[in-house]
């Protein structure tokens, strides 16, 4: 594996941020930081990383509210999703009085589509789209990797009562898109601990058909 990866749990939400480092180069990306923006710059400028992409999962306040900070501090190319492009740039009031840091972030720069290849010296980051938590989810797969942002969690899926959430898609965007990977492969959610393609496969109950309609709506 060539690729550095640091994570940190942040703001009320206990929000993942990553970043992910090249390992013939100091260059690097961050995945949604969502909150504690001067820390997370601060750990980048120390590692004395050069950030090149501000990479978002989908527009969910939680995840986007320290990228106005870090962008300030570090640069980058802001990237998203074209289906979650106006959710970052108009964010729902109800979860940002809820974050107590939060600030706009800039416009998205980089307009994703889904089958994208991020390079990042010798990184190679794959965008697969994974609508149903929001329109314009996506999740990045870099070697053995993948952050799945609120898509997918250990033991749980990410929750489609929100506006624009479908959970027919969702489950439809993890089946054909996600547990085709690799069993191997390391799933890096948007919250809570880290799982495999493997686990989630034989016992998400999601993914298994042991979730009864009482049991709906788990995720964040």
């Amino acid at each position: 594996m060539t690729a550095r990866v640091a994570s940190a749990s942040v703001g009320s939400f206990a929000e993942n941020v990553y970043v992910i480092a090249a390992a013939e180069s100091n260059d690097c990306v961050v995945i949604d930081p969502g909150s504690d923006g001067e820390m997370i710059a601060n750990a980048i400028k120390a590692a004395g990383f050069n950030l090149r992409y501000i990479l978002i999962t989908h527009g969910h306040a939680d995840h986007t509210g320290a990228i106005a900070v870090i962008k300030r501090e570090l640069g980058g190319t802001i990237a998203a999703h074209h289906g979650d492009v106006d959710m970052v740039a108009n964010p729902d009031p109800g979860i940002v009085q809820l974050l107590g840091d939060f600030e706009q972030p800039p416009a998205v720069e980089l307009v994703l589509h889904g089958g994208e290849i991020i390079e990042v010296a010798d990184l190679k980051i794959r965008v697969i789209a994974t609508p149903g938590h929001t329109p314009g989810s996506v999740s990045y797969l870099c070697e053995n990797l993948l952050f799945t942002g609120d898509t997918l969690f250990k033991g749980s899926i990410g929750r489609y009562d929100l506006p624009g959430g479908n959970g027919e898609l969702e489950l439809l965007s993890i089946r054909e898109h996600l547990l085709t990977l690799p069993e191997e492969t390391v799933v890096l959610p948007g919250h809570g601990p880290q799982t495999t393609i493997r686990e989630e496969s034989a016992n998400n109950p999601f993914l298994t058909s042991r979730v009864t309609d009482e049991d709906d709506q788990a995720g964040n």
